[in-house]
């Protein structure tokens, strides 16, 4: 899928930013650039999407993003809007941002292989991500020297951490030019305002790019690592899974919400991707007895 090549800017006084992200006024999108980035999530749900990966988040998202790995999120509350407003606090800086030779020193061994590892991109559990949010919080307010000690500090203690989950499958690479990222990433932006439109098909999609359905099926695949079917479906079974576990709305009304035309392929499909039932889901992460 095609990430759009994002340039970032930062104040005159500052060698890195941090902010939140409700202060945005532009359209989410799948995209990267060259800058690090740590973005948490105090509060919220929604569709978390890097590299090949595709996942839900929750409250207490905390995720670490190597340098140009494609990637965007999407919050429910926002889904289908123009911009998405949903507050998060994002800390973005260039690999090289305190100089070259900087992460060689022996005091940030480790803080040098925790970036290494972050071109996966890195998930980080409540335990660590809420200590680490804090800290975040109070750097949207301060200067100097204080702002960057917190954030070598965070990176110090995330190095420290033995918890993060890699989220792209390692051999991802992602599109190879920059006319495949353009068309990809119409595609996946389309797939996600679309993806709970029952009648949302890979033909469609390949008409999108005035491909036929073979090549755009074969490119799609290469791009992302999935099937256009298999992308879609893995939007639909992470939209049904927060809404079974944060709604009491029944089973099927969340069925067909999701994009799904029948309870028959939307349990065989919830079952392949999590291994349950979408009532045994519910059951276990809602404390409810089966």
């Amino acid at each position: 899928m095609k990430p759009s090549y994002e340039i970032l800017t930062r104040d005159l006084d500052q060698s890195f930013r941090c902010f939140d992200r409700r202060s945005l006024e532009t359209p989410v999108k799948w995209h990267r650039h060259p800058e690090i980035e740590l973005t948490y999530v105090e509060k919220g749900s929604g569709s978390r999407l890097v590299g090949d990966h595709i996942g839900e988040y929750a409250n207490h998202d905390l995720v670490l993003l190597g340098s140009n790995l494609p990637h965007t999120w999407t919050s429910d509350e926002y889904r289908g809007k123009k911009y998405d407003r949903h507050a998060a606090i994002v800390i973005q800086f260039h690999p090289d941002f305190v100089g070259h030779t900087f992460f060689e020193t022996a005091e940030l061994k480790q803080v040098k292989q925790l970036l290494v590892d972050a071109k996966r991109g890195l998930w980080f559990p409540p335990e660590i991500s809420v200590p680490i949010g804090e800290r975040m919080k109070q750097m949207l307010n301060q200067v100097g020297a204080p702002r960057l000690i917190n954030l070598l500090t965070c990176l110090d203690e995330l190095a420290r951490s033995n918890a993060p989950t890699k989220l792209a499958s390692k051999g991802y690479e992602g599109p190879t030019t920059q006319e495949a990222e353009s068309r990809i990433r119409s595609v996946c932006d389309y797939i996600q305002v679309n993806f709970n439109n029952p009648d949302l098909s890979s033909g469609d999609l390949a008409d999108l790019l005035l491909m036929n359905p073979s090549s755009f099926s074969r490119f799609f695949k290469q791009a992302t690592g999935r099937t256009p079917l298999s992308y879609i479906n893995a939007l639909r079974i992470g939209f049904a899974c927060r809404q079974l576990i944060e709604s009491d709305r029944s089973i099927l009304d969340i069925c067909f919400e999701s994009g799904f035309t029948s309870t028959s392929h939307f349990n065989r499909e919830f079952r392949i991707q999590r291994g349950l039932t979408p009532r045994e889901f519910r059951n276990h992460h809602t404390g409810l007895s089966s």
